[in-house]
């Protein structure tokens, strides 16, 4: 069985990590399809799997994406998959479209966000016009998370039970080996004294692109507030500036200015700044499932988000973490100072998200919940099982070995 992944730029393919290994060593050939770039290169490499490069614009041009879309076309027949999997608006619309031009037997479309949630007129308008096209030219369309599943029906982009969500949500899930509190505390101790942050000041944290949608504004005027009722707090602040959605020069100016406030730029390993937090807060606009947040909550810590699709999914508010309106400073202050100000609650609720981030979302379960979804909607297409499945399924046994999984759920 050959599998095609499609993302219109390689940093995607990042959220697929483990997946493409596991897949391979279950009889699945993978192949990633991105724009060119060394990130392709090196994840197919570590995944085992081949790349395609093809160039795919995030913006609108018709000239170039019909150019590029009959350049899909040819990639697909050449290549013969079974299964293709896209991911992301503009690989969603055009991967879509040639798969079923090329005659691939299975075409999913998976969605991770609804970009158009935050933009206004005609981005707005081509933004959900893509997504329907896309969710419609696919056989199957997989959703990162029951609220987004939710919302898509009722932006009228996703036809009603077509859509579903693999367990509770989430692309990969967790490495609840790795993200363990317990064996970080030399790494965490190490990154407060590198930053002079004292080893018993509570640290707010926050993990993202430093983008608008992120609500790195509304972070910054709930942190005026909290750096002056909570003299001992300090803000450690990881991601880049996102050039396409930027913050407002003049709040990142008054953070960088900010002694207490610690901006650490993008970060390979972070672990150790994880477990250098007392609380983890994302108030952003929009998510699909926010990965920090699952993470966070895998580190024992207490979650602050915005009460919006995706991050509602990622937060059980008042259980794991608290939840804020949208836009709403003053409200996020007061969750934070409140968690804060008070340890105790601090503690249970970041052992209530330990306890819900083992639950469902271990990186091994959810890559047997992809594995089975792909194997059980290819005997329903008619497409030859890899060698082992097709014997179990010959022999009327399970289509994978007994091993925790979980079938996708429809609304």
């Amino acid at each position: 069985m050959k599998l095609l992944h499609a993302t219109t730029v390689p940093a995607t393919l990042n959220f697929l990590r483990t997946q493409p290994a596991h897949l391979a060593a279950h009889g699945i050939e993978v192949t990633l399809l991105s724009s060119p770039g060394e990130e392709l290169e090196s994840i197919a490499e570590e995944e085992g799997a081949r790349a395609i490069a093809v160039p795919m614009h995030r913006g609108f041009s018709v000239g170039a994406d019909l150019s590029t879309l009959r350049r899909l076309v040819g990639i697909l027949r050449r290549e013969r998959p079974d299964i293709v999997h896209a991911h992301t608006p503009k690989a969603g619309l055009l991967v879509t479209l040639a798969a079923r031009m090329a005659g691939v037997p299975l075409c999913i479309y998976q969605i991770h966000g609804l970009r158009f949630l935050t933009t206004s007129g005609l981005q707005r308008a081509v933004l959900k016009t893509t997504e329907r096209i896309a969710t419609t030219a696919a056989h199957r369309v997989l959703v990162v998370s029951p609220s987004v599943l939710a919302l898509a029906e009722d932006e009228h982009v996703l036809r009603r039970g077509k859509g579903a969500v693999l367990g509770a949500g989430t692309i990969n899930g967790v490495d609840l080996e790795a993200f363990a509190p317990e064996s970080l505390q030399d790494g965490a101790a190490a990154v407060r004294a590198e930053l002079g942050i004292p080893a018993d000041a509570p640290v707010v944290g926050f993990v993202g692109r430093l983008a608008a949608d992120k609500g790195v504004a509304d972070l910054a005027a709930a942190w005026a507030r909290v750096r002056e009722e909570h003299p001992g707090a300090h803000l450690l602040m990881l991601g880049d500036p996102e050039d396409g959605d930027p913050v407002d020069p003049a709040v990142l100016e008054r953070l960088e200015r900010d002694p207490r406030v610690h901006l650490v730029g993008h970060q390979p390993e972070v672990r150790p700044y994880y477990a250098a937090m007392s609380v983890l807060a994302l108030p952003s606009a929009r998510e699909g499932f926010p990965q920090t947040l699952l993470e966070g909550s895998a580190m024992g810590l207490p979650t602050v988000g915005s009460d919006v699709p995706g991050v509602r999914d990622a937060v059980q508010d008042g259980v794991t973490g608290l939840l804020v309106p949208f836009h709403a400073p003053d409200a996020l202050a007061e969750a934070l100072l409140g968690l804060l100000r008070d340890p105790i609650r601090r503690a249970a609720l970041g052992a209530a998200g330990r306890r819900w981030a083992r639950s469902g979302f271990d990186q091994g379960e959810v890559r047997e919940r992809f594995l089975e979804f792909y194997l059980r909607t290819a005997v329903e297409r008619g497409i030859p099982l890899p060698t082992a499945a097709a014997r179990r399924a010959a022999d009327g046994a399970p289509l994978l070995d007994p091993s925790p999984s979980s079938t996708a759920r429809t609304r």
